[in-house]
């Protein structure tokens, strides 16, 4: 008669190390399909609002790059926007932001806190990407001395997520104008700094009066990373400023990404 074998603590450990690692592999499995899933959805529903209510009329990639003073102040990338169409889909649209150079051309929300929309679609689903909006505490429609808008900075690169691309183009002088685009008119923003930040840094200064604008416009160039601005803002006359901001680094952290832009031009939008 055989004896029956023993079973050891290496005989466990062998048959455990195998199974754990094919539980790990499906668990991290599932959190990938999932997050590829959400931001499959939000890719989908965004690229659907461009297709159906974004549509660029005029040729984007070279109307910047001249470099010159007239087109520097007088070009506009000309956009087809179905503003009522937008403001149907969801009462809290305020505005489209465009920024050719990154590809990147959402509409913006305003809603009364910075909650709404951190997982919050434009279309009112909940997803982990959220929307592109507006600092409730700022005056609407752009009237403050300096105007947030907060994106989530996604692995794939949808909202804010190219945002630090601007770094790899740090010494390129050209296409560094974002566009913000309302109802009545356009506005033309020229980036002038970006850089890396925290939560609670000045960067997120509540800019109230002109010596409190002289010294955050100070602490934005002496901050930033950009080295291809030419200094051709005169921040003497104080233009209103827009700053974009985004998540960087390990999720929960505390580090923020911020681009500034001044305002050097606008349009009427009839």
């Amino acid at each position: 008669m055989s004896e029956k074998k023993k079973i050891t603590f290496g005989t466990i450990i062998f048959y455990m190390i195998p199974l754990a690692a094919l539980s790990a592999a499906l668990f991290f499995g599932y959190l990938f399909l999932k997050d590829y899933l959400q931001y499959k959805q939000a890719e989908d529903e965004y690229a659907s609002l461009n297709e159906g209510y974004i549509k660029e009329v005029s040729d984007t990639s070279d109307g910047d790059r001249a470099d010159d003073d007239l087109s520097r102040l007088n070009y506009f990338p000309e956009l087809n926007i179905d503003y009522a169409g937008l403001k149907a889909k969801n009462p809290d649209f305020a505005c489209i932001l465009y920024i050719p150079t990154l590809m990147i051309k959402y509409p913006v929300v305003y809603s009364k806190d910075n909650e709404d929309y951190l997982h919050r679609t434009y279309e009112g689903n909940y997803n982990f990407s959220g929307s592109i909006f507006y600092d409730y505490l700022c005056e609407k429609d752009f009237a403050g001395y300096n105007t947030f808008l907060y994106g989530h900075n996604m692995k794939n690169g949808s909202m804010f997520g190219k945002l630090k691309k601007l770094q790899d183009m740090a010494d390129d002088t050209y296409n560094k104008y974002f566009y913000v685009y309302t109802e009545d008119k356009v506005r033309k923003y020229e980036i002038f700094s970006f850089y890396q930040t925290s939560v609670g840094s000045e960067a997120y200064t509540d800019v109230t009066d002109e010596k409190v604008y002289d010294s955050y416009i100070n602490y934005c160039l002496r901050n930033s990373c950009y080295k291809g601005y030419k200094k051709d803002i005169d921040f003497a006359d104080r233009p209103d400023i827009v700053t974009l901001s985004t998540c960087t680094g390990p999720a929960g952290g505390t580090e923020r990404f911020v681009v500034h832009g001044a305002l050097i031009a606008k349009k009427l939008n009839f």
